[in-house]
């Protein structure tokens, strides 16, 4: 059964800020994507373990897992007490020991 999940203060302005930088090139592209990082989270919170562990930024339970069919923009987690904490959407490349603290 698929917890609920909540979005953390970060997660609006990064995906505001990706589909922005995605738009200057394709419109459709950038709106594919906001589905399909909506659709992952929908998918974590069916498959909350799916992610991959990432104890190296130092927040317990951290996981992070790819926005379908668009590789390089990882999606950043937690189970909570009774939800899934969408954390932050980030671009791999990015430098996220930075942007995690």
């Amino acid at each position: 059964m698929p917890v609920r999940y909540d979005e953390s203060e970060y997660v609006f302005c990064d995906l505001q800020a990706i589909y922005r930088y995605i738009r200057q090139d394709d419109e459709e592209v950038a709106r594919r994507f906001l589905e399909s990082a909506y659709d992952s989270f929908e998918f974590l919170a069916e498959n909350p373990m799916s992610g991959r562990a990432r104890p190296e930024f130092a927040h317990a339970g951290l996981r992070s897992w790819r926005v379908q069919g668009f590789r390089n923009y990882l999606i950043f987690y937690r189970m909570g007490n009774d939800c899934l904490q969408i954390w932050r959407v980030l671009h791999g490349s990015r430098d996220l020991p930075a942007m995690m603290k």
